[in-house]
């Protein structure tokens, strides 16, 4: 008995050792490989990071030359409004902006803008505050000629555009449709060197305006008026940034109003200062009488620029 015992475990440890030289070897972990993203086929382009700033699409608004019976001349005027509706809201995007330029012109030759934006940046704290509009006008740097809302607005005095001032102001705009009204500020000094001109946003869902702030501009010939044409655009400012990652936008906007005189033609284009961005489209609605802009994203640009009649 005392042999079987010896056998039996004699037998066991062979059977031990030989599952231990035949067992499999462990296989080691390995991490699992990132997906390489797939590239729309045909737009390499959205792929090649660009330097904003970049116009992505644009419009030149004009006005027919002459004058009504009263002598007032349909390509200038005291009064621009704009309506615009923003079909998708877009955030703050940390480096990088999107600002809607409802507006650049020149009033007594003094160029000014005025817009919404993602982003807007403060330079008295040296932070972006985000959403909001901003008015500039150029050739002074004299914020005596400034006048903002101190509980949620602020001034810029800078020389990075050429000399320039300008107002700034919060404003938690998103989708919905909008009224952007410029015109003489009747409730600021009437100065006898220039004209306080004001700029207000009126949200059409609930009728309710908000004053960005005003700015004096100088007099020409015993006057200051605005002057035809007036130019829009969606741009996309901050660091560099690859096309397909700027938030695809989709706003139109109806035609300006000078004085009340509707705008008469337009003359449409792309990626105006540098030439670097296809992602974008801009063209005239005829049936709606409206001028849609997309950009961002895997926009596919469809229409030609050009000149635009509306009538």
């Amino acid at each position: 008995m005392k042999r079987l015992c010896l056998l039996c475990r004699f037998v066991a440890l062979l059977l031990v050792v030989s599952c231990a030289q035949t067992a499999p070897a462990a296989i080691p972990a390995t991490a699992t490989p990132k997906p390489t993203p797939t590239q729309i086929p045909g737009r390499a382009d959205l792929y090649t990071a660009v330097h904003p700033p970049e116009h992505m699409a644009y419009i030149w608004w004009g006005w027919l030359q002459g004058q009504d019976a009263k002598g007032n001349r349909f390509d200038e005027f005291a009064e621009l409004v704009i309506e615009f509706t923003i079909h998708n809201d877009v955030a703050p995007l940390g480096g990088n902006g999107l600002y809607l330029m409802l507006a650049y012109s020149e009033i007594s030759g003094v160029g000014f803008y005025f817009g919404l934006q993602t982003d807007v940046k403060d330079p008295n704290i040296l932070q972006m505050r985000g959403k909001g509009l901003i008015f500039s006008r150029w050739e002074t740097r004299d914020l005596a000629n400034a006048r903002y809302v101190e509980e949620d607005g602020w001034t810029e005095s800078s020389g990075h555009e050429g000399d320039f001032i300008g107002v700034r102001r919060s404003y938690a705009w998103g989708a919905g449709e909008y009224r952007v009204r410029m015109a003489p500020d009747e409730s600021a000094p009437q100065d006898s060197d220039g004209v306080w001109f004001g700029l207000w946003i009126t949200d059409l869902s609930t009728d309710e305006t908000t004053w960005i702030g005003s700015l004096k501009f100088p007099l020409q010939d015993g006057k200051a008026v605005m002057q035809s044409p007036v130019y829009s655009t969606m741009e996309i400012y901050g660091d560099w940034i690859r096309p397909i990652d700027i938030p695809a936008w989709h706003v139109s906007i109806q035609r300006p109003l000078g004085d009340g005189v509707v705008a008469h033609g337009g003359r449409t284009g792309y990626a105006g200062l540098n030439g670097e961005i296809t992602n974008a489209d801009i063209r005239y609605d005829a049936t709606n009488d409206i001028v849609h802009i997309k950009a961002g994203g895997a926009t596919e640009r469809r229409t030609e620029p050009g000149p635009v009649e509306f009538w």
